[in-house]
């Protein structure tokens, strides 16, 4: 059996692996979608594609209040409370995915307000019919996820992304390769994502004998504590809509239509340290809330403490070879017409190492249902993003835009956040700081022989740049095995990556 720290290095790995998967899979498949379909019917499938991302909004932050009550209930072992939440949950999220179904069937009706010709107009309505399907149906696979969350089976869930992948590519594939075109391709997507939507379903019920349905399992009670979790979740989310998707009308409209490309491969490849630390740090928050749930704050506050100096340690990595590799990889990658992308990526990889090192303090609000100041302060800083970053563009270009980005973020996780963080935790703030500082120092020793090898041997070539990467992330993390991290806590690493090694050397 899977202890609880294997299950979450696993999960971590397999999340982090899917999310590498997906940017290569789409790299490699882009031009020849485009290719296959031409610009006209890519161009309809990508406006479709938008449209139905917004549609995610309707989850209203329940995904993340579901996830929360069950790891709390989890903890306390009260399964009662469990199918509680499981009941009014899986009602909830059914009558949103009819929701998201209704305003697919709308925008299906209106199709001839968004083509120009009745052929795009019934190409239009299909797309939008069978992606608002495939939307629908997630909603209440969400509840199952939730309790797999819950129960840190991380890994299941990221196997079935996986396999989702490999399906969903091969019949795209296949149909395009056919002579097919899009409306055959959003068929190929949509059952491509069944093994991720149907099998949540089967390994929750297998692994979580007590789940019980009942025709009669609302309970209102529970519904409106869903709901007072989710409104601080949902605004959380619109502001984090407003720092990630403001920056792209903002270079357009101030700078200009030529600059957004140039500003998109910056902001591409900062998107993915997000969503490259998201990854790694997601199952923290269902962590958090089983010990607070089992009212065990000692454990909690040790937990919090580990997890920020992991989190640190591999930000700072991650950071670090984006502004040390990332001019010689945009040169390869899109050509020397965009290197003026890399200052704008060095600015906003500088706010994001800060943020993202502190991704912990983020899932512990969540996990103890103390994120309402949290959605406050995080609009604020959305705010502060757009205003900041139209008055920078007018001097400085994207780079006042990522300046923009950059200030606010760097205002709110230096200062803001810490201090409140420790405060709703009991964590004793100076102590935070302590140990964050001493986190730092070490990190900046471990950084000089990766800082030595790019200065020696990095130039514009993915080989080179691979090879420079593999013996940095080496040496660098030797440096904290030994420096930074207790014999305790590489022996609990041991245990998590090599349990049958840690067994033998008198690891329990």
């Amino acid at each position: 059996m899977l202890t609880s720290s294997r299950k979450v290095v696993l999960g971590a790995a397999l999340r982090t692996g899917n999310l590498v998967a997906n940017a290569a899979v789409s790299l490699l498949m882009m031009p020849f979608v485009v290719r296959m379909l031409g610009d006209r019917m890519y161009g309809i499938w990508l406006l479709v594609s938008a449209f139905v991302g917004y549609y995610g909004l309707v989850d209203l932050g329940l995904s993340s209040a579901v996830t929360r009550h069950l790891s709390a209930a989890v903890g306390a072992q009260d399964f009662d409370g469990c199918n509680r939440v499981y009941n009014t949950s899986l009602r909830l999220f059914t009558a949103l995915g009819l929701v998201v179904l209704a305003i697919a069937c709308g925008f299906a009706i209106a199709a001839s307000k968004f083509a120009k010709t009745p052929a795009d107009a019934a190409i239009f309505w299909k797309l939008i019919l069978i992606l608002g399907l495939s939307l629908a149906l997630d909603f209440p696979t969400k509840v199952y996820n939730g309790f797999l969350y819950a129960y840190l089976h991380i890994h299941l869930l990221a196997s079935l992304d996986l396999l989702s992948l490999v399906l969903r590519t091969a019949l795209i594939l296949a149909v395009l390769l056919r002579g097919h075109h899009v409306v055959a391709m959003a068929i190929a997507t949509l059952l491509g994502t069944f093994p991720a939507k149907v099998l949540p379903v089967f390994f929750a019920h297998k692994t979580l004998p007590f789940l019980r349905f009942g025709w009669h399992g609302w309970d209102r009670a529970t519904a409106k504590s869903l709901f007072a979790y989710s409104v601080s979740s949902f605004a959380v989310r619109m502001a984090d809509l407003l720092r990630f998707q403001a920056d792209t009308p903002v270079v357009a409209g101030v700078v200009g239509f030529a600059a957004v490309t140039h500003y998109k491969v910056a902001g591409t490849l900062a998107q993915y340290f997000v969503q490259l630390m998201q990854a790694a740090t997601e199952a923290f928050a269902s962590i958090f809330s089983r010990q607070e749930g089992a009212k065990n704050y000692e454990a909690l506050q040790r937990t919090f403490f580990f997890f920020s100096k992991i989190s640190a340690c591999v930000a700072a990595f991650i950071g670090f070879g984006l502004i040390a590799w990332g001019r010689q990889f945009i040169t390869r990658w899109m050509g020397h017409r965009f290197v003026d992308a890399y200052p704008c990526l060095v600015v906003l990889v500088m706010g994001w190492i800060f943020g993202l090192a502190q991704a912990p303090s983020v899932q512990l609000l969540f996990g103890i249902s103390k994120h309402k100041f949290f959605a406050w302060f995080n609009s604020m800083e959305g705010g502060a993003n757009l205003v900041v970053s139209i008055l920078l563009a007018r001097k400085y270009g994207i780079l006042g835009v990522a300046l923009g980005t950059m200030i606010p973020m760097l205002i709110t996780k230096i200062i803001i956040q810490p201090i409140y963080v420790c405060w709703v935790a009991s964590i004793n703030y100076s102590e935070y700081v302590r140990r964050m500082a001493r986190t730092l120092a070490v990190i900046l020793v471990a950084l000089l022989i990766p800082l030595l090898l790019t200065m020696k041997f990095a130039v514009a070539n993915y080989r080179n740049l691979a090879a420079v990467a593999l013996l940095s992330a080496l040496a660098y993390a030797v440096v904290l095995w030994f420096l930074e991290f207790t014999p305790a806590e590489t022996e609990m690493f041991q245990r998590a990556i090599l349990p049958k090694f840690a067994a033998r050397t008198g690891g329990d």
